[in-house]
C-alpha cells in the first residue's frame, strides 16, 4: 500500500467529555484526545446548551491534530457517536431553538406500548415548552447534531430496520400527536451523509470534502468496537453507568434483561444495566477526600483490605428491576474505625457483585457468558479488571483501544468506504484483545462466600428501603 495508511476520524460525545481518535486500517489508535464538557459532580445536565458541543468539537480537532495537520493523515471518513436518548431542538436558521434535553433528564411523556426512546421527550417538550416546540424545525439526536454541523444534513441514526421503532417511525410520530416534518429520515450505521462543508470545516477544523458516515448511539458503537458481534460474546461497557451486553441469536424474555435488536441483523442485544455505578464511585472518591488520588494507588489500597467480614456493605436502592440503581444506595454496618479503604472495598464489591448477578441472570436464560470484553476507562486498571474476573469467575478481556466507541465508529467508516464487506468482518479485523485477566480460583471461592452473603442481605435492605421484596 503506497502512502499513509487509510484512517477514520472517530468522534464520541459522552456526558462529561468529548473524545476523538484517528484509527488506522490496522486497528491502531494514531492520535487521541479528550475534551471535558461538564463537571459531573455538579449535575449541570438539565437544559443543556448544545453550543458546548460546537466549541468542544473545534478544540478537539485542534488538539487531535497535534504537531501534524489532519491533511497529513489519509482520512477516508468521519463517524460520530454519542450519548442518548438526547434530543436537540433545531430552528430553521440551523441554530438551537431551545436547550437540549440530555439523556440524564428524565422528563418525558411516554405512551404505553410505544418503543421510541426519543418521542416521549419531544412530546414532553411540546406539552411543557410549546414555544420551543413551535420554533423547532427539526429534532436531532446528539451524534446527529454534530454530524449536521459538519455536513448540513438532517438525519436520525439507527442500526437495522428492526431498531427503527426505538428511534421513531411515521406511525409512532402520529401516535404521539407530533409533526412528522420535525423528525428526519433514518440513516443506517455507515450510510453516507455527505461531505464536510466549508462551514463545517470552519467550525471544526476538519478539512473540507472529507466524507461523513452515519454513526450511532455510544453503547451500540461500543458493542461493535469490542467485536461483540457473534452469539455468545459479551461487552461490559462502563461509564456513568454500566451495561452488560450479550449478543444473542434469540430474544431473551426476562424482566431484568432489556432485549433490543443488535447492530447486526437478526441478532439481539440482551443487556443488564447497573445504573450510576461510575457516578457513585466518583461520589465516593469525593466524599472520602480522594478525588485527586491516583486510581491505581487507590484500588491497590482497596484490594489490600482483603476478605475481612468487618467491612461495611454498600447496597443499591433498587434491585431486581430492569436495573440495579446505585444512585440512592447506602452503607450498612459502617463503624467508626472504618476508613476510605474499607468503604471503597464495599463500593467496588457492590459494583462487581451486581455484574456477577447480571451474568447469572443471563446464564439462567440460556445466555452462556464465557468472558467480558471491557469498554471505557475501566480498561486502564489491571487491578480492577482482575478483581472483576475473580468476583465473577469470568475472564476479562481488554482491547488495545479501550474507548471502544472510537473503534466501533471506525468499523462503520471503513466498511462504508469499501475496505470491508460487513460490520462483522471489520470488527474482527480492527479489534485487538491485548490483555486477558483469568480468574484466580482461590480468590473466586472467597469472593463467592461474600457474594452469597451480600446477595441475601440485598433482599432485606431493599425491602427495608422500598417496603417491597425484590423478588
Amino acid at each position: 500500500m503506497n502512502g499513509p495508511e487509510p484512517c477514520i476520524l472517530s468522534i464520541d460525545i459522552g456526558t462529561s467529555a468529548m473524545k476523538g481518535g484517528i484509527v488506522s486500517l490496522s486497528g491502531e489508535l494514531l492520535s487521541f484526545t479528550r475534551v471535558p464538557l461538564a463537571d459531573t459532580s455538579r449535575n449541570d445536565f438539565l437544559d443543556w446548551d448544545s453550543l458546548i458541543w460546537d466549541r468542544a468539537l473545534h478544540e478537539l480537532i485542534n488538539l487531535l491534530s497535534g504537531r501534524k495537520t489532519l491533511n497529513q493523515y489519509n482520512i477516508r471518513g468521519v463517524v460520530v457517536s454519542g450519548n442518548g436518548p438526547t434530543l436537540v431542538p433545531l430552528g430553521a436558521d440551523g441554530k438551537p431553538a431551545g436547550n437540549t434535553h440530555l439523556w440524564v433528564d428524565k422528563r418525558e411523556r411516554r405512551i404505553q406500548g410505544e418503543s421510541s426512546f426519543f418521542l416521549p421527550i419531544a412530546s414532553w417538550i411540546k406539552e411543557n415548552k410549546s414555544s420551543v416546540y413551535d420554533r423547532t424545525e427539526i429534532f436531532l439526536g446528539c451524534p446527529e447534531y454534530v454530524s449536521f454541523l459538519l455536513t448540513g444534513t438532517y438525519a436520525g441514526f439507527t442500526t437495522t430496520e428492526a431498531f427503527d421503532p426505538y428511534i421513531w417511525t411515521g406511525e409512532s410520530i402520529k401516535t404521539y400527536g407530533l409533526d412528522s416534518e420535525k423528525f428526519p429520515k433514518l440513516f443506517r450505521i455507515g450510510d453516507p451523509m455527505g461531505r464536510v462543508t466549508r462551514k463545517g470545516s470552519t467550525l471544526s477544523g476538519i478539512p473540507e470534502g472529507i466524507p461523513v458516515f452515519a454513526g450511532g448511539s455510544d453503547f451500540i458503537m461500543a458493542i461493535l468496537g469490542t467485536a461483540s458481534v457473534f452469539p455468545g460474546r459479551t461487552c461490559d461497557r462502563a461509564g456513568t453507568s454500566e451495561g452488560i451486553n450479550y449478543c444473542s441469536p434469540v430474544p431473551v424474555e426476562n424482566s431484568r434483561i432489556r432485549t433490543l435488536p443488535h447492530v447486526i441483523d437478526n441478532y439481539f442485544n440482551a443487556a443488564g444495566i447497573l445504573s450510576s455505578t461510575g457516578a457513585i464511585f466518583e461520589w465516593f472518591r469525593r466524599i472520602s477526600g480522594q478525588k485527586d488520588k491516583d486510581y491505581s494507588l487507590m484500588l491497590e489500597e482497596i484490594r489490600e483490605v482483603g476478605h475481612t467480614v468487618s467491612i461495611p456493605g454498600f447496597y443499591p436502592s433498587l434491585h431486581r428491576g430492569a436495573v440495579w440503581e446505585f444512585s440512592g444506595g447506602l452503607f450498612i454496618g459502617l463503624e467508626a474505625d472504618h476508613g476510605p479503604e474499607e468503604m471503597g472495598r464495599a463500593v467496588t464489591n457492590a459494583i462487581a457483585y451486581g455484574v456477577r448477578d447480571l451474568i447469572e441472570t443471563l446464564e439462567a436464560n440460556n445466555c452462556s457468558v464465557t468472558s467480558l470484553r471491557v469498554s471505557g476507562g475501566q480498561g486502564r486498571s489491571s487491578i480492577w479488571n482482575q478483581m472483576k474476573a475473580d468476583i465473577t469467575g469470568k475472564a476479562v478481556e481488554v482491547p488495545s483501544i479501550i474507548d471502544t466507541e472510537l473503534t466501533g465508529n471506525s468499523c462503520a467508516g471503513f466498511t462504508s468506504a469499501g475496505f470491508f464487506n460487513t460490520l462483522q468482518e471489520s470488527a474482527e479485523s480492527l479489534v485487538k484483545i491485548t490483555k486477558i485477566h483469568i480468574p484466580d480460583k482461590n480468590e473466586h471461592e472467597k469472593y463467592t462466600e461474600g457474594y452469597n452473603f451480600y446477595h441475601q442481605r440485598c433482599r432485606d435492605v431493599v425491602k427495608m428501603m422500598s417496603g417491597n421484596d425484590y423478588l
